[in-house]
């Protein structure tokens, strides 16, 4: 877990970054939005839970956030919340229906707090209102963002993220090859299905966002871009559907990776037991 600090008025992030070797980093956001009404968006890595929650409470106290805008059900944004609603017993998850039912699986008072909303929905903090938008790009149905109407920040989620060379606070600093390349990379591991759109309706899609016209744009997976042009990255969402299709690791890659990680040493493979095959 890295250090907090300010992304765009009144809101701070809560850092990590994920090493994949022979990548680089994957930058994984939560946010505080200091509002009359505090809100965290998404509550981290289940690996770094201590860590996060030290980081919560250096810039706000856990006690006072009154909403947990969940942005969708995946691990990378759901690790510390049975924690955070322990820490903040005023608080009530905002998400996507279908997705509060799933959560219910492995955290069972996911459903006794729920306000479940859907895109183009508005939720009321007190000083400013949260309107529900989809990102143009996602890995999961459930996936809703979010724009403060008071500020113009939208928290596009998954999209717009990037795999970066290296850890960095402001995606400004990263050079535009590299910060589109990144982009493109993770763009087509996460949402493979953008190979097969409708080149129409997907402009039509990122035409939306551009009339949002959001002031800055915080994504789950990418340094604070406050002050990058929206534009920069509309048009490298552009040329999504016509990449290189990403390739997951074969065996012997995910080995490589493996012996990275665990220091030159890769594990023993586990065995597989063979499959039987039955004939009518």
């Amino acid at each position: 877990m890295d250090t907090p600090y300010q992304a765009a008025a009144g809101v701070h992030v809560l850092p990590s970054n994920l090493p994949i070797p022979g990548v680089g980093v994957l930058p994984i956001n939560a946010y505080v939005i200091h509002a009359e009404q505090p809100v965290l968006v998404d509550t981290g890595l289940a690996m770094e839970s201590e860590g996060f929650l030290d980081a919560l409470a250096s810039v706000i106290d856990p006690a006072s956030i009154r909403w947990v805008w969940l942005t969708h059900d995946d691990a990378d944004h759901t690790g510390n919340i049975a924690r955070v609603f322990e820490l903040a017993p005023h608080a009530t998850l905002v998400t996507h229906g279908f997705a509060a039912l799933r959560l219910s699986s492995v955290w069972p008072g996911a459903l006794d707090r729920v306000r479940a909303i859907r895109v183009g929905d508005r939720l009321h903090v007190g000083d400013r209102t949260l309107r529900a938008v989809a990102p143009p790009l996602y890995d999961n149905p459930m996936t809703t963002g979010l724009l403060d109407e008071a500020t113009g920040t939208l928290f596009s989620v998954d999209s717009f993220g990037a795999l970066l060379s290296e850890a960095t606070r402001d995606a400004g600093e990263v050079p535009a090859d590299a910060l589109a390349e990144g982009m493109l990379a993770w763009a087509t591991a996460d949402s493979p299905w953008a190979h097969i759109l409708d080149r129409q309706r997907y402009g039509a899609v990122l035409e939306g966002i551009r009339r949002l016209e959001p002031t800055s744009i915080l994504s789950s997976h990418l340094p604070a871009a406050d002050g990058v042009p929206t534009e920069r990255f509309l048009r490298i969402l552009e040329r999504v559907p016509d990449a290189e299709p990403a390739i997951a690791p074969s065996e012997a890659e995910f080995a490589h990776m493996l012996a990275t990680i665990h220091g030159g040493q890769a594990p023993e493979p586990t065995p597989v037991a063979p499959v039987a095959h039955h004939v009518g």
